[in-house]
């Protein structure tokens, strides 16, 4: 049984991803969450399975020692972390590159990035309302991408305008293009769940809205993607 460690687990698109390691009897889930309350919300959705714990754990206030201690003992480390505008530096940026420095401290080299479509593109995220939410995508990933690349067995995931409906299973891997559509959340988290084992993900980014292409389907990820 894998061990998995989600960062970001109480968000809309984590507590969807923690229903589906829920139902799966591979997994072994540490859901971080930052109060009680919110692990009750863990528990009910689910279902207080025995594999789905909690652990109470604010990653932008924590040090990288006390990241690296949580994460220990762990396969894989998730992190779909969202300041909401509040503290972005110190979560979107900071919070997540203390993730990378403690999973490597742990000697945890599987990651999955939830970033945002086109963050490496400077120029899209200077055009977009969210300016500063881009900014800090964008040198997140760089980091990981740049400083992380033998350390960590990582993929990045960039998707789209994010919508609340039922998911429908497939996805388009955008390589620039202008129509930028929507996705799911729901997909998003079908997205995380399918890649946390494949290893033709490792060390790739990908950018991503619903579309044509199965999401549990391996070629949907071995043949596109950003190196």
């Amino acid at each position: 049984m894998s061990k998995v460690i989600v960062f970001g687990s109480h968000g809309k698109v984590g507590q969807k991803l923690i229903k589906l390691l829920a139902q799966a009897d591979k997994y072994q889930t540490t859901a971080v969450i930052r109060n009680s309350e919110q692990a009750e919300t863990i528990k009910n959705i689910s279902q207080a399975t025995k594999n789905v714990s909690t652990t109470e754990l604010d990653i932008g206030d924590s040090s990288v020692q006390k990241l690296a201690k949580t994460i220990e003992g762990h396969n894989a480390v998730v992190l779909t972390v969202g300041s909401g505008g509040k503290g972005l530096l110190k979560v979107d940026l900071d919070g997540v590159v203390k993730a990378f420095e403690a999973a490597v401290q742990a000697k945890v080299r599987r990651l999955v990035l939830v970033s945002a479509l086109y963050a490496f593109d400077r120029e899209f995220g200077a055009a977009s309302p969210l300016r500063d939410y881009y900014i800090a995508k964008h040198y997140a990933d760089r980091i990981l991408q740049n400083e992380f690349k033998d350390s960590l067995d990582f993929t990045i995931l960039r998707p789209t305008h994010l919508t609340d409906g039922e998911g429908t299973g497939k996805v388009a891997i955008l390589k620039g293009e202008k129509d930028l559509g929507h996705i799911d959340r729901q997909d998003v988290a079908q997205v995380i769940f399918e890649v946390l084992d494949k290893k033709s993900t490792y060390g790739r980014a990908y950018d991503f809205k619903a579309g044509d292409s199965e999401i549990s389907s391996e070629k949907t990820w071995a043949r596109s993607g950003e190196d």
